[in-house]
Parts: structure tokens; C-alpha cells; sequence
């Protein structure tokens, strides 16, 4: 297939790779040269820069692909959508865009184009195993999800390294969750619910609510309680529940030597340099927990960085995940909004994205 790959950040490039490896023509599409610079140093892509926010343009220069992968910031995610079926292409996104993409359902569904976001680690992989044990169990009762990507050796006080868009960590910090409990979606704080659990080998961490479950508050029918969290090591979700209380990513500017500053935007640009530092090498987990009746399920995966080719372990879960979409995708038979949970329900998808990851050493334990 001819794939476009828009964005050449860390999950965009990895995506890229792993797409020109499984034998695909590629193009990426960024603003940013430097990265483009880099990653032709390293992969057989066509790199071109470009600003996708030009509308016009972008759409006329997607038009030929075969599939769009959208790797941009999450503030991207729902523009892109929309410009992909506009162009009529269909598109893989990672974007986690906080719009709900169901609005562009009936667009896409018209004009016969396959969109499908939330398609990386969690949302994403999380949400293809449980699809595959819905459509199993006919329904589900209870569905609990832990996840979270954390450095192996952490370094306080943060005990955390940046693995993706840090803005996007401090959107999810502060938007309000989602979660159901009888049967009844309510919304609770999110960075609340603090839980400690430990893991072999890794020791004591916490999990806490995030707006993670998006896609399945619309398409699980019947599920009396549902919630997902986020994993980090202990007294991370206090401390930055402290930072969001107090202001420090408020969108109120002052006024500092004779120049309006963003608290948001230098508080933000603070912590990347920060949390960008130290050793890169991290974890990620990924456990599911799913009732049905007398029916238990539990996924488990943990997942480390790559020495070898120099990947986050985060990126290793949501780059992959993508890419094996992408490669798909063209064989579901449906159009419209498709949620990774309905990839999860067909099965002969469901086989191949499990067998592609294993291939790629991410391996999924199910008991």
C-alpha cells in the first residue's frame, strides 16, 4: 500500500519504520525538517515538510493514499479525521483527540471511508481484547483497566519520564473521567480513586482514574461497571494533582518584564526539560480485568524499552499497534467510525494484529 504517516514525532517515526519494514511505500509529513532529516537518515521514507493546518492543501495532498496514519498531537486528531474523509482516504489515528469521533460517523459512513481512532496502546490494544472477550462472553459485567508507561529506574520526586506529548499527559491529568458503576456512566476527578497494588519484579506503584475509556461508553451495551487507570509509582498522582490545584498549568497569562507569559505554556516547557532527562529506559503495563457472569478474564502484558533499536517501550506498544491497524484496515468490511473494540470482535483481525505483535515481541498473557 502507499501509506502517509503525518507526524514524525516518536510514535509517527517508529510507525513509519515499522510500515517500510512490512514491505510498504511510505511518506511522512511534518513542519518540523529536523525530524524529517533524522528519520530519512534511518528509514527508506519520502519526507516531506509540510503544515497539515493548511486545510485545502493537506486534503489535496492526501487525496492518492492508500490510508492516512495520523500521528499529531491530540489537538490535531479530530481535524485530521475530518480531513482524511474529506479526501476520502481512510486513516489510522493516535492522536487520542478528545473530541468524540462519532460525530464524523455518518460523514464517513457515507462517503465509504474507515476512520479509526484511539488506535495505539491504551485505548487501542486494550480495547481489541476486549472487544474479542465481548463478542466471546456475549456482554460483559464488570471490566476494570490498569495501564501506564513508567521509567525502570525512577529518579524523584517525579519517579517519571516523558514518553509522549507531555501536554497531552497534563490534558488527561485534568479532564474529567468517565467511568459507568451500575449500569450509570457517571464522571468522577480525574488523578482521584488512588489505588496501590504491587507487581512481581517491578515493585509497589498506584493506579488512579483517567478518561481512558472513551470509545466504550458508547459501543460495551449492558456493562454495569466499567473504569480504567492509570499506572504510575506511589505519590505521583498527588503531586500533580497538587501542581493542577495550585495553577501551575492554568491558562492565565502574566505579565513578566514587560512581556504576557503563558503559566501553561512555561510550566509545561519546565517540566518536559525535566522529565526528558535521566535514563529513557521504561516499562509499560497493561492489565485487564473482565466479568461475565461465572466467566473471568484477565490480560496481562509488560512491556520493556528496546536497547537494541533504541525504542520506548510506550512507543513500542502504541507505534505497533498502529501500524498493524493500518495494515488491515483495508479488510474490514465496514465504514464509518471504527473503534479498535470492533477490530476486537472480528476475529480473523483479531488473529492477525495478536500474532503481528507477538512477532514483534509484545507479548500478551491471558488467563
Amino acid at each position: 500500500m502507499n501509506i502517509c504517516v503525518v507526524g514524525a514525532g516518536m510514535q509517527g517515526s517508529v510507525v513509519a519504520q515499522d510500515l517500510v519494514k512490512s514491505g510498504h511505500a511510505v511518506t511522512v509529513l511534518d513542519n518540523n525538517i529536523n525530524l524529517l532529516r533524522q528519520l530519512k537518515k534511518t528509514t527508506r521514507v519520502s519526507a516531506r515538510e509540510f503544515n497539515v493546518t493548511n486545510k485545502v492543501k493537506f486534503i489535496r495532498l492526501i487525496k492518492p493514499f492508500d490510508v492516512i496514519v495520523g500521528a499529531l498531537p491530540a489537538a490535531m486528531g479530530f481535524y485530521t479525521m475530518d480531513c482524511a474523509i474529506s479526501a476520502g482516504v481512510d486513516l489510522v489515528d493516535l492522536s487520542y483527540s478528545p473530541e468524540d469521533p462519532f460525530l464524523l460517523h455518518e460523514k464517513a459512513e457515507q462517503e465509504g471511508i474507515r476512520i479509526v481512532p484511539d488506535a495505539g496502546f491504551a485505548p487501542g490494544l486494550s480495547n481489541i481484547l476486549i472487544g474479542e472477550t465481548y463478542q466471546e462472553f456475549n456482554g460483559i459485567d464488570d471490566l476494570k483497566i490498569l495501564v501506564g508507561g513508567i521509567p525502570q529506574k525512577p529518579e524523584p520526586p517525579f519517579n517519571y519520564h516523558v514518553t509522549w506529548s507531555l501536554a497531552d499527559v497534563i490534558e488527561e491529568y485534568a479532564r474529567p473521567s468517565k467511568i459507568v458503576k451500575n449500569r450509570e456512566m457517571i464522571t468522577v476527578q480525574a488523578l482521584s480513586g488512588v489505588e496501590e497494588f504491587s507487581m512481581p519484579k517491578i515493585g509497589r506503584l498506584e493506579c488512579f482514574y483517567t478518561d481512558g475509556l472513551r470509545t466504550l461508553l458508547k459501543t460495551l451495551k449492558h456493562v454495569k461497571n466499567m473504569e480504567e487507570k492509570t499506572i504510575r509509582y506511589p505519590g505521583h498522582a498527588q503531586l500533580f494533582k497538587m501542581l493542577i490545584d495550585c495553577g501551575f498549568f492554568s491558562e492565565q497569562s502574566v505579565r513578566y518584564r514587560k512581556r504576557l507569559v503563558n503559566i501553561k505554556d512555561v510550566n509545561i516547557e519546565y517540566l518536559r526539560n525535566i522529565l526528558r532527562g535521566g535514563d529513557k529506559e521504561d516499562l509499560s503495563i497493561l492489565i485487564i480485568e473482565i466479568k461475565k457472569g461465572s466467566k473471568k478474564r484477565k490480560f496481562t502484558c509488560v512491556d520493556y524499552y528496546d536497547k537494541k533499536k533504541d525504542i520506548t517501550s510506550m512507543t513500542r506498544m502504541t507505534a505497533y499497534t498502529g501500524s498493524i491497524i493500518t495494515q488491515c484496515i483495508k479488510d474490514y468490511e465496514h465504514f464509518g467510525i471504527v473503534p479498535p473494540e470492533h477490530l476486537g470482535m472480528d476475529k480473523k483481525l483479531c488473529r492477525y494484529i495478536k500474532a503481528e505483535l507477538k512477532k514483534r515481541n509484545i507479548i500478551i498473557k491471558k488467563s
